[in-house]
């Protein structure tokens, strides 16, 4: 009797390896705001934030020269200003469990303080239907919001509630929130002079 090749094995090992994974998604999908325990906001964490100017040709695939409609090539793409495309965008990446979906009703907030003006600004984001299984949100402050290419980001968090108003997850870069002045004790005693 022969003994089975090596890249027989290998291949039989990547059939079984992809059968077991396959198995593990096939649960219903469930709402978000239940997860396993582990999760800090149940069903849905951010687990990386991307931010960049993106061209509006960068959203045009072929598909949209015989529908005439844009492929959001399976993102859920939300702007400030849904008539350009051009802009600012946040690319946030979920970390999701099997067979969550964020309802219809579900808010993104995005807070943000541009380089040529130190004020914080606010966009606000609302979510018309289920995302389904997205693991990527793009969210464009775009048209008045973000008029020059070459402009920077200094500082920004990010926000998402459920329907009703309650926290799923946020994330805000370092800038955001500084750490708290190093405080002085009432009692201390002044330091000696030379």
């Amino acid at each position: 009797m022969r003994a089975p090749s090596s890249r027989r094995l290998w291949t039989r090992a990547g059939l079984a390896a992809a059968l077991a994974l396959f198995a593990g998604c096939s649960s219903p999908p469930s709402s978000a705001t239940s997860g396993p325990a582990s999760i800090s906001t149940p069903g849905v964490a951010i687990s990386h934030i991307d931010h960049r100017y993106i061209p509006a040709q960068d959203f045009v695939r072929i598909s949209e020269y015989f529908t005439g409609k844009e492929n959001s090539s399976g993102r859920l793409i939300l702007r400030t200003d849904p008539a350009d495309r051009a802009g600012y965008y946040f690319i946030i990446s979920l970390a999701w469990h099997p067979g969550v979906t964020l309802p219809a009703g579900t808010q993104a907030d995005v807070d943000y303080i541009r380089g040529d003006d130190p004020r914080p600004r606010h966009a606000h984001f609302v979510f018309t239907g289920n995302t389904g299984t997205f693991t990527e949100i793009l969210l464009g402050l775009t048209g008045p919001d973000w008029t020059d290419k070459n402009l920077k980001l200094t500082a920004y968090k990010v926000t998402l509630k459920d329907a009703d108003g309650k926290l799923l997850a946020d994330r805000q870069s370092f800038l955001w929130q500084l750490p708290p002045a190093a405080t002085v004790a009432v009692n201390a005693p002044a330091p000696a002079q030379p």
